[in-house]
């Protein structure tokens, strides 16, 4: 079964592109992709790695002898280093344990590249957080409640840039991005958006404020008690989780 974060990070115009890339790079080399799981074969349906590249033979542990797959050589990975080839493409999502087999248990030294490259902190455990609590049909309804209304969101971590980077955020207007690492005022603008403390949220007086955090409870009351007390600026977490779940973050917390 194809993986949460899989579906997500799949359909990002910056995978497509850098998929699109890294086929232009291998163009003149001999390449051996690793990992043969449901995965890849969906993405040979859209890019065809067979008919781009210059694909040697594919491997996985699940091959114990020669055969054919996808229309490709497959062999073991222990009948690697009797294959002619200048690189080894990894397909798995986390490719750092593979990576680590290919170079010391293989002993194969070659280049590795890697068709999952994950480009902000936690990005697959941020993903797959995001879509066990339903994030991407919750943000769809919240972009139609809230059309048209001005937004702040507050929380400038990795949390949020995974969001920014993988998800739709047309449709919600945004108007600053706000956070206490803003305070000294010497970041201006953050992932587009203009920066602002939290002291300086009332002033842009919008509608709403839109915590983009994992744990947020915390935060909420903070706002609401300091700065943005006595105002009628809705303060609402971004993502949308069940009471129960937010009890057991509270008590554990």
């Amino acid at each position: 079964m194809l993986s949460k974060y899989f579906k997500i990070k799949t359909k990002s115009e910056q995978f497509d592109k850098y998929i699109k890339s890294l086929i232009a790079e291998m163009k003149n080399k001999r390449v051996v992709i690793y990992g043969m799981g449901e995965g890849f074969v969906e993405l040979n349906k859209k890019y065809r790695f067979n008919e781009c590249l210059n694909i040697t033979a594919v491997s996985d542990i699940k091959f114990e002898t020669e055969q054919m797959f996808e229309g490709m050589k497959a062999v073991s990975p222990l009948k690697l280093e009797e294959e002619n080839f200048d690189v080894i493409i990894i397909t798995n999502e986390s490719s750092d344990r593979v990576a680590d087999y290919i170079k010391n248990s293989l002993n194969i030294d070659k280049e590795i590249k890697r068709l999952f490259v994950q480009d902000i902190v936690d990005e697959i455990e941020n993903i797959t957080y995001l879509e066990n609590f339903g994030f991407s049909k919750h943000l769809e309804k919240l972009k139609k409640k809230i059309k048209g209304k001005k937004v702040v969101i507050y929380g400038a971590g990795a949390f949020f840039r995974v969001i920014k980077s993988y998800y739709n955020l047309e449709g919600l207007n945004i108007i600053a991005i706000s956070d206490k690492r803003f305070t000294d005022g010497s970041e201006k603008e953050f992932l587009g958006y203009p920066a602002a403390a939290p002291g300086e949220i009332k002033n842009l007086n919008p509608d709403y404020v839109l915590v983009a955090t994992k744990m947020f409870v915390s935060i909420i009351e903070d706002l609401y008690y300091t700065y943005l007390k006595g105002t009628k600026i809705r303060i609402k977490p971004l993502m949308k989780k069940d009471l129960w779940t937010i009890l057991g973050e509270i008590w554990t917390a």
